[in-house]
């Protein structure tokens, strides 16, 4: 209907058949990226479906001719094609807020202190290195535990790490550093971490709103 011009407000139609549309998105993406268990927004959802009606314009037409048709968001798209980032983004952000509210309600306040200067860092985009030290037993995974649970309810990516395989089961979705990063079990003075721009871990690590 676009390509013949036969719509006078293609925004109308979109709008009210973009679900009928992208029935099997979901089934394809699962498809082709392995994973049945891969949840989709509603955005990256309409972002595949528009990208499939970019594909089919004839004549090299685009969805760009039309003004005020939506036009597939190209950062959106490679997000939805890297498992790596949709692995972080799987979890449940209800059951995340009802954790969250279950750990915050039993912190003290030292975690509290922690817990606040972490997190205003992290909504004001200030970025920022935090080392906190304590000895064992004194609250520091339950710690981490809050602030994970705190930021996977608002749908943002944290990565949990830790210098040991055991160190990591502690933590929700841990991982070596090692194996995280990268990072060579050898060290010599030329070593570094071999991870490519633009390499879906590259991408990863921009998305991550707070590594532990």
């Amino acid at each position: 209907m676009l390509s013949t011009d036969s719509l006078s407000r293609p925004e109308h139609v979109w709008n009210n058949t973009w679900k009928l549309l992208s029935e099997d998105i979901i089934y394809k993406q699962r498809k082709l990226l392995k994973s049945p268990e891969l949840q989709l927004t509603e955005e990256q959802i309409k972002n595949l479906t528009l990208l499939e009606i970019q594909k089919i314009q004839k004549n090299n037409t685009s969805l760009t001719r039309y003004e005020t048709m939506p036009f597939p968001d190209e950062e959106s798209l490679s997000v939805i094609n890297n498992r790596l980032i949709l692995d972080e983004q799987s979890y449940d952000q209800e059951f995340k807020r009802k954790e969250f509210q279950k750990l915050f309600s039993t912190i003290t306040l030292e975690q509290k202190a922690i817990f606040d200067t972490i997190t205003k860092a992290i909504h004001k985009n200030n970025g920022g290195t935090f080392f906190v030290y304590g000895y064992g037993g004194t609250g520091k995974t339950y710690s981490w535990k809050t602030l994970t649970s705190a930021i996977r309810s608002e749908g943002n990516i944290v990565l949990n790490v830790a210098s040991s395989g055991i160190a990591s089961l502690l933590l929700s979705g841990g991982r070596t550093v090692h194996s995280r990063f990268h990072i060579p079990i050898n060290l010599n003075e030329d070593s570094s971490c071999v991870i490519e721009r633009g390499s879906d871990e590259a991408e990863l690590l921009q998305k991550t709103k707070l590594i532990i």
